[in-house]
C-alpha cells in the first residue's frame, strides 16, 4: 500500500531534510486540496511537527482533516487522552513513537495502534528524532510488536535527502517483524517502492511526490504485475456500504484514465476497448480509493455508485449483494431532510425541534425501561436509537462519530 504523507508544521505542509525544522524544503497550506488527491491512492498518514517538537500543535486542524477524509494521525502523541481523542474524532490508526511503551497505550485498541521505530543506523531515536538512546531497532521491534498492529519504521538520516534508502536495513526490518512495516525515509524513485512492495510492506511517500520525483499513479503502476496479468481484475465496491458491485477488467491504459478522470474506466474484453461505466446509461462511478492485494494481480476500485451498477438495472452484477441499512444510511436520511427547504415528513420537524427531541427521548426512555418482551424491548430500542441519532445529528454529530468513539473506548 502507498501512504502519502503531510507533515504538518504551523498550519502548513512542509518537508523537511533528516526533520530539522531549520531545513525545510516544501511548504504548502492547500492542506484539503492536498488530502483529497492523496486520497485517492490510500490511508493518509498526517504527522503533526509541532507536537513531535514540543511547539505547540495542529489538533485542531488535524480533527477537521480527518472528519473528511481517511486518515492515520502521528506527532507528539504522549497522552492517554491525546490518543483516544484522536481516535474519537475518526483517525483510522495512530502513530505513536516516544510514548509506545507507555502505561496508557495498553488501554488504547491494539488494532489502532501503529508504532514509530525512528532509527539512526540501527540506533532507536525519540522526541521528535531529536533524543539519541541506547535501544537497538532489532530489540525494540522483539519488544513491541505484540503491541500493536503495524510498525512505522523510518530511517532518520535518510528522510527528505532524496538519496535512496538502505535497503539491507530494511529488509532485516520487514523479515524480522510479524506485522505490517510501513517504511519511510528516502523513498526516492520506483525502484525503492518495488523493492519495498516485493517484501510485502507499506511506502510512506513524503518529499519524493511533494517535489514532483514521484507521481503516485506512476508509484501504483509499479506495484501491479500487467506481465503476468495483462488484465486485472478489478472488483468494484460501494464507497459507502462496501457491498460488491461487479467484476471489471483493468489494462494499464484503463487505470491511468481511472486515476486521472477518478472515475469507474475499465477494459471491455468483448468491444476489446477503453469502457467508461455509465457514459451510456448515466450509471456512472466517480471513484474514490484504489487498493491492490499483495501480489500485484488484483485491484479494488471504492466508488460512488450513481444509480444502478448492473446492466439489468439492479443494485450490484452479484445478486446476494445489497444496499444493506446500516447507522450511516439514517445518517444521510437525515442529511438529506436537514438540507431540504420544505418541512414535509416528521424526521424534518424533528431534527428542527429542540424541545421536541427531549420530549420523544424522555418518552422512548421510559418506555424501553418498561418493556419487557424481547419484541417489545427491540422496538423500543429501534425508537431510542432513532431518536438519539436525530437529536446527535441536530447537534453536528453524525453517526460515524458515535461509532468512532465507542471504537475509541475498546482499548486493547
Amino acid at each position: 500500500m502507498l501512504i502519502p504523507s503531510i507533515d504538518l508544521l504551523d498550519g502548513k505542509a512542509v518537508q523537511l531534510q533528516q526533520g530539522d525544522a531549520s531545513r525545510k524544503i516544501v511548504e504548502k497550506d492547500n492542506l484539503f486540496e492536498l488530502l483529497e488527491e492523496f486520497s485517492l491512492f490510500g490511508e493518509v498518514a498526517i504527522i503533526d511537527l509541532n507536537a513531535a517538537l514540543g511547539k505547540g500543535d495542529n489538533k485542531a486542524l488535524i480533527k477537521q482533516l480527518i472528519k473528511k477524509f481517511s486518515c492515520r494521525v502521528g506527532g507528539g502523541i504522549r497522552n492517554y487522552e491525546t490518543a483516544r481523542e484522536y481516535l474519537s474524532s475518526g483517525a483510522k490508526k495512530i502513530i505513536l513513537g516516544t510514548s509506545c511503551r507507555e502505561d496508557f497505550v495498553k488501554k488504547l485498541p491494539r488494532s489502532q495502534l501503529i508504532f514509530a521505530i525512528d532509527a539512526k543506523g540501527d540506533d532507536w531515536v525519540t522526541h521528535g528524532w531529536q533524543s539519541s538512546s541506547d535501544n537497538k531497532v532489532a530489540a525494540m521491534i522483539d519488544e513491541l510488536q505484540d503491541n500493536c498492529s503495524e510498525f512505522l519504521y523510518t530511517q532518520v538520516e535518510k528522510e527528505g535527502m532524496m538519496q535512496g534508502i538502505d535497503r539491507e536495513r530494511i529488509e532485516q526490518v520487514i523479515k524480522q517483524s510479524k506485522i505490517q512495516v510501513t517504511v519511510a525515509g528516502g523513498i526516492t524513485d520506483l525502484d525503492d517502492i518495488k523493492f519495498i512492495n516485493k517484501l510485502g510492506a507499506n511506502s510512506q511517500l513524503g518529499m519524493s511526490i511533494y517535489t514532483g520525483k514521484l507521481k503516485l499513479d506512476e508509484a501504483v503502476m509499479a506495484c501491479l504485475d500487467f506481465d503476468k496479468a495483462p488484465l486485472i481484475p478489478t472488483i468494484v465496491q460501494d464507497v459507502d456500504t462496501g457491498s460488491v458491485l461487479m467484476l471489471a477488467y483493468s489494462t494499464p491504459e484503463s487505470l491511468q484514465a481511472a486515476m486521472t478522470q477518478k472515475k469507474g474506466i475499465y477494459f471491455s474484453r468483448s468491444r476489446n476497448e477503453l469502457w467508461e461505466k455509465g457514459l451510456t446509461s448515466g450509471n456512472q462511478q466517480q471513484l474514490i480509493n484504489i487498493d491492490y492485494d499483495c501480489d500485484g494481480d488484483t485491484l479494488v476500485f471504492k466508488v460512488k455508485q450513481k444509480g444502478n451498477a448492473c446492466h439489468f438495472d439492479r443494485y450490484s452484477c452479484f445478486a446476494g449483494q445489497s444496499a444493506n441499512f446500516d447507522l450511516d444510511v439514517l445518517d444521510r436520511v437525515f442529511e438529506q431532510r436537514m438540507q431540504s427547504q420544505e418541512v414535509t415528513s416528521f424526521s424534518q420537524k424533528l431534527l428542527a425541534s429542540d424541545d421536541l427531541q427531549q420530549e420523544k427521548l424522555r418518552e422512548e426512555c421510559e418506555e424501553l425501561i418498561e418493556a419487557d418482551d424481547q419484541d417489545e424491548v427491540r422496538w423500543e430500542a429501534a425508537d431510542l436509537i432513532f431518536f438519539a441519532l436525530a437529536r446527535a445529528k441536530s447537534k453536528g454529530v453524525a453517526a460515524s462519530d458515535i461509532i468512532n468513539e465507542l471504537g475509541a473506548r475498546n482499548g486493547g
